[in-house]
């Protein structure tokens, strides 16, 4: 008796394209690179050690490894971080030229988002006081807008006139603590 043959049908179109889509998305992100095993294994890559996720430390970091920011001052700081980097996002982003198969936007989604993060910016700002939210908001537009962390201690002397290092150092922590107080109130309002 004879074997019968397999069938073997041809690849659905469609499905072809959304794996070279997902591959060429994939080759584009630098999550996905990983390290190169042959430059680690040269001697003189001996002491490197590999690290799953990378940021540049600010100045909030570093008051915060000295034990001079509170934990909840500093998750405020990265609060108004993260909505004024959607705030100021633009709308193609990185893929405007990414091909689309079967996958679009909404076209109010973008802007909705940003209209959100605006009205949280200029709720907390309001509770937090005009002070502190020239000096933080100068100091997170620096590196959520322009991609570049400036001189901390110029920033302040040029928002408040302090310039007193030890000055300038408590006014930013005062800072960071009425900007905790004022997400907590927005926290509070919020949930009623």
């Amino acid at each position: 008796m004879a074997r019968r043959r397999k069938i073997v049908r041809p690849a659905d179109p469609l499905d072809i394209a959304r794996r070279r889509a997902a591959a060429r998305e994939a080759a584009r992100d630098p999550a996905t690179w990983g390290i190169d095993a042959t430059a680690l294994d040269l001697p003189a890559n001996a002491a490197v050690e590999r690290a799953a996720r990378t940021r540049r430390q600010d100045v909030f970091d570093l008051f915060r490894a000295r034990g001079k920011l509170s934990p909840d001052a500093l998750e405020a700081v990265r609060r108004l971080q993260a909505d004024i980097a959607v705030l100021h996002r633009t709308h193609a982003g990185g893929s405007a030229f990414a091909p689309r198969i079967d996958r679009s936007r909404r076209p109010d989604g973008f802007t909705d988002a940003r209209l959100r993060a605006g009205g949280r910016i200029e709720a907390v700002l309001a509770l937090s006081g005009a002070a502190t939210g020239r000096v933080i908001v100068a100091l997170c537009e620096e590196e959520a807008v322009h991609g570049r962390s400036g001189d901390w201690r110029e920033t302040v002397a040029r928002e408040t006139g302090e310039r007193l290092p030890d000055g300038q150092g408590a006014i930013l922590r005062l800072a960071c603590e009425n900007l905790a107080g004022a997400y907590a109130t927005l926290d509070r309002i919020s949930r009623r």
